[in-house]
């Protein structure tokens, strides 16, 4: 089957553009994509362009998920096996928070006023830690096929030990160097940020049960 063909037939299978809860997904293309090892069978790839229109909060994978779900059932229609690839402008236009999630996020960052935190064992005493802290902005960071990352940017205002003043680089580094490698990757995730979590949830092209969230803080001095 000549690719074009193959093109022609997912448009009038989708009507032209597969609609992704607004995110605009666009079949541009078709190449042949090899052939399957088992069979011989000829592979096609049907090539996605993205438009963003109504400004849609989305995470890459989840968007290649679903699409490669409705290219699975357009493959079974016509009996042919077919791939999905998606067009990237480049690595971060895989990854986008509108500014609605945006300021609902920054609403948590900023309701974290200090971390808490507990050096020491029974044998030697504890040390208990408080940085106070203020945020000044988020920042969508690193991402692969499995997880995303969002930044909490903060300036660290003043430190106590025990009650007492220490100096905010004193803390910082029991906090950063002494007490974080001790703890889960998710560790302020769950701790500082939980309530991210439910903000996420109720974005579909960002919430999967295959993709994990984490929410980190990192220091501006």
């Amino acid at each position: 089957m000549q690719e074009s063909t193959v093109l022609k037939l997912f448009k009038e299978f989708t009507n032209g553009v597969v609609d992704l809860f607004g995110l605009k997904c666009i079949p541009v293309d078709v190449n042949m994509h090899g052939s399957t090892y088992t069979t011989g069978e000829l592979r096609y790839q049907i090539d996605f362009e993205i438009e963003n229109p109504s400004n849609i909060s989305y995470f890459g994978p989840i968007v290649y998920e679903e699409l490669s779900e409705l290219v699975f059932s357009f493959s079974e229609y016509i009996n042919i096996k077919v791939a999905t690839r998606i067009l990237w402008e480049d690595f971060t236009s895989k990854f986008y928070l509108n500014g609605e999630i945006r300021n609902k996020i920054q609403k948590v960052f900023d309701s974290v006023k200090e971390i808490k935190f507990t050096t020491g064992t029974p044998f030697v005493g504890y040390k208990k830690y408080v940085i106070n802290i203020e945020s000044i902005g988020l920042q969508p960071s690193s991402h692969d096929n499995e997880a995303f990352y969002i930044i909490n940017k903060v300036k660290a205002l003043s430190a106590t030990k025990n009650d007492e003043p220490i100096s905010v680089d004193d803390a910082l580094y029991e906090y950063i160097d002494e007490f974080l490698p001790h703890k889960e990757h998710y560790y302020e995730s769950e701790n500082l940020y939980i309530k991210i979590d439910s903000i996420i949830t109720k974005y579909p092209l960002l919430n999967a049960d295959y993709i994990a969230t984490y929410y980190d803080t990192k220091f501006i001095q």
